[in-house]
């Protein structure tokens, strides 16, 4: 009974990535991607020369830009210190308190979980529905979430929620921590922002379902993409500043550069480059969707999940669009197969992300595999790194695993 449930809920995942709307790939992509090479290696870089995020990950990739860099670095081999099983597949990233003496965990088993840092669980809540987005915690240790009971939490550290928000749809998209203060998420095709006490501010409705979760620049202006096919600037107090047809839906989640370059995946096949009104820089064809969100390597360089029919983890030149390289996973040949997410980088330079063949991977600066390390199911959460070189890898089969970092 616990497999067949397991099946149907994966199945529901499935079909929930996809899209009867969605546009092929334009027929030249494949070309393009497979001029490539095979290796995710980036030039020679300096890590303090990039700008890093608090070192406690509060939220999706780290910092409202979404860049997915992580100060320290990560395990040198794959050793599974300890492994918590929550209830139900994760699809959102793990996040830690402030301290970084818990760790918080959305599941589809409709609960958020709080697990000390030895893994035991010091308290689950209901929030009777799936929960598909990444926990945001605030500076004084509120956890802000969605589930797909079309409604939005606020949760106490001590796991009692202090409001709850009724949504417009399923509340499935991270949150993001505005300069101003407030609490911006999406919900259906509604964009929040809620203040700390639960109170809208405003809400703006694009034509189409947001799946991509909001960057935020530090000037406060807000930005998602929508599957109206159309990327949106949102001013701090929710007033559109542009608006720009992509040509397809616009479910990879945006991230923004040092320098406020703007990139969103599509399900064109594409990593797009936006300018700061919107006009599109460039187009880099990948081949396949980009349905997770990207990241940004210290040195600028965009990286990108793809899905089939070649899955694998790109790295993209900010500044050209030129697709440097990439790394593949074994895949199906399916086009709803893939890589969902950017890397997380850590100060060497090694990256890691995982994949929908079970199992999450380390590749190091020069390009080589370090190391694969197989679950029971797809990873397509983004991976988190701890203060102490611990990896933190959330599963599909319901398993948040630590592996240790290369001091213990």
């Amino acid at each position: 009974m616990v497999l067949v449930t397991l099946v149907l809920v994966l199945a529901v995942v499935r079909m929930r990535r996809s899209r009867s709307s969605a546009t092929a790939p334009p027929a030249h992509a494949g070309a393009d991607a497979s001029a490539e090479g095979g290796s995710l290696r980036g030039p020679a870089y300096t890590a303090s020369s990039a700008r890093l995020p608090d070192a406690v990950t509060r939220m999706q990739h780290g910092d409202p830009r979404r860049t997915h860099r992580a100060r320290g670095t990560g395990p040198r081999e794959a050793k599974v210190a300890w492994k918590a099983d929550v209830g139900g597949p994760v699809q959102g990233q793990v996040v830690a308190s402030p301290d970084e003496k818990t760790l918080y965990v959305g599941s589809l088993g409709g609960t958020l979980t709080a697990l000390g840092r030895d893994g035991r669980i010091a308290w689950k809540v209901d929030l009777h529905g799936r929960v598909y987005s990444t926990p945001c915690v605030g500076a004084d240790g509120t956890i802000y979430v969605g589930s797909d009971a079309r409604q939005f939490f606020a949760v106490n550290p001590a796991g009692s929620i202090r409001w709850k928000l009724d949504t417009e749809g399923d509340a499935d998209t991270g949150a993001a921590l505005a300069p101003n203060g407030s609490i911006v998420f999406a919900s259906e095709r509604t964009v929040y922002s809620v203040r700390p006490s639960g109170e809208v501010a405003w809400r703006f409705r694009a034509r189409g379902k947001i799946f991509t979760t909001p960057a935020v620049a530090e000037d406060g202006t807000i930005y998602v993409g929508s599957q109206d096919d159309r990327a949106y600037a949102l001013a701090p107090n929710g007033t559109v500043r542009w608006s720009t047809e992509l040509g397809s839906d616009v479910d990879g989640s945006p991230a923004l550069g040092d320098d406020g370059a703007l990139f969103m995946g599509t399900d064109g096949g594409e990593v797009v480059r936006l300018g700061s009104k919107g006009e599109i820089v460039w187009r880099a064809l990948v081949g396949g969707f980009v349905r997770g969100p990207l990241a940004i390597g210290r040195d600028g360089d965009v990286l990108a999940g793809v899905y089939g029919p070649s899955p694998r983890e790109v790295r993209i030149s900010a500044a050209t669009g030129s697709v440097l390289g990439s790394m593949g996973v074994q895949g199906t040949g399916a086009r709803e197969f893939g890589v969902h997410g950017g890397a997380l980088e850590d100060d060497d330079g090694t990256l890691y992300f995982g994949a929908q063949d079970d199992a999450a991977y380390a590749v190091d600066r020069q390009g080589s595999l370090r190391w694969r390390f197989a679950t029971g199911a797809d990873v397509d959460a983004p991976l988190t790194l701890l203060g102490d070189g611990s990896l933190i890898v959330p599963s599909d089969d319901g398993i948040v695993y630590l592996l240790a970092g290369s001091a213990h």
